[in-house]
C-alpha cells in the first residue's frame, strides 16, 4: 500500500470529507482501525489525476477482513489452549499421591531406595548407572549384561554408600547407547507456571513437565484410600429342616 505525500491536503478531494474513526481498545478493532486509517490516508493523498480503482479498494478491504479473521482465530486458539491447561491441572490434581515414572537427569537421595528404569534399543554386555554427587564424585551401579527392552534398577543409598544429596544420574553402555533415565516418585503437587505451563512436583525428583511423565503407576503404599477389594467370605451353610429331609 503506497501513500503519496506530495499532494496538497488542502484540495477538495473526496477524502477531505472523511473523518477517521476514534481509537478502539479492542485488539481486533485496533487492527481494523489501523487499516481504516491507512486507507483513508491513501484516499486523501491520492493523485487526483490518477485516482485509485474500485478493485484496489475491494482488495484492501478483503485483506483487512482476512487479517481480522486470523487475529480472532489466534485469540480463540490461545483461549482454548489456556482452558486445556486448566483442565489438565484439574485432571492431574486427582493423581496427587500417585506414583509416576518420569524422565529425569537428577535425583535427591535421603536414605530411601529409589527405583527407576530405562529402555535399551539393542543388547549390551556392560550396562552401568552412574551417579555424580555434588562434589563431582562418580558412583557406579553395575547392571551387567542386559537385553534390548526395558531395564529396571534400584538406587539403594545405604548399600552403595551414598550420602544424602542431589545426584546427577545417567546410564552408560559398552555400545555407546545413552538411554533416557526414568525414575519413580510420588506426585506431590500440580500448578500452573507464570507462562501458563503445567508444572509437576515429584518427590525425590523435583519439578517436571507433563511431557516428561511416561507412566502413572497408581497410589503409593500407604497413600490415599485403599481401593483393594476385601476378601470374600463364603456364606455359612445352614442346616436343612427335617421336613425337607428325605
Amino acid at each position: 500500500m503506497n501513500i503519496n505525500n506530495n499532494v496538497n491536503n488542502n484540495g477538495s478531494g473526496i477524502g477531505d470529507q472523511i473523518t477517521p474513526p476514534g481509537p478502539n481498545n479492542n485488539d481486533g478493532g485496533g487492527i481494523s482501525d489501523m487499516f481504516t486509517k491507512l486507507l483513508i490516508a491513501q484516499i486523501q493523498n491520492q493523485d487526483p489525476l490518477a485516482p485509485m480503482e474500485a478493485s484496489q479498494f475491494v482488495t484492501q478491504f478483503s485483506q483487512m477482513s482476512q487479517v481480522e479473521a486470523l487475529h480472532t482465530l489466534a485469540n480463540l486458539s490461545a483461549a482454548t489452549a489456556a482452558m486445556q491447561e486448566s483442565m489438565l491441572v484439574v485432571t492431574l490434581g486427582s493423581q496427587v499421591g500417585s506414583l509416576v515414572r518420569v524422565r529425569a537427569d537428577s535425583v535427591e537421595l535421603d536414605g530411601d531406595v529409589v527405583k527407576g528404569g530405562f529402555n535399551l534399543e539393542s543388547s549390551a554386555s556392560d550396562v552401568e548407572v552412574i551417579l555424580t554427587g555434588p562434589d563431582g564424585t562418580e558412583h557406579t551401579i553395575s547392571l551387567g549384561a542386559q537385553q534390548a527392552g526395558d531395564v529396571d534398577f534400584e538406587i539403594d543409598p545405604e548399600a552403595h554408600g551414598l550420602p544424602p544429596g542431589n545426584y546427577k544420574v545417567r546410564v552408560a553402555t559398552d555400545t555407546g547407547e545413552k538411554p533416557n533415565v526414568e525414575l519413580i516418585g510420588e506426585l506431590q503437587s500440580v500448578r500452573l507456571g507464570a507462562d501458563g505451563r503445567v508444572i509437576l512436583s515429584i518427590a525425590g525428583i523435583g519439578e517436571a513437565d507433563t511431557a516428561d511423565i511416561t507412566r502413572f503407576l497408581g497410589r503409593a503404599n500407604g497413600g490415599g484410600k485403599d481401593t483393594t477389594p476385601p476378601e470374600l467370605t463364603p456364606p455359612p451353610i445352614l442346616p436343612i429342616p427335617k421336613r425337607y429331609q428325605s
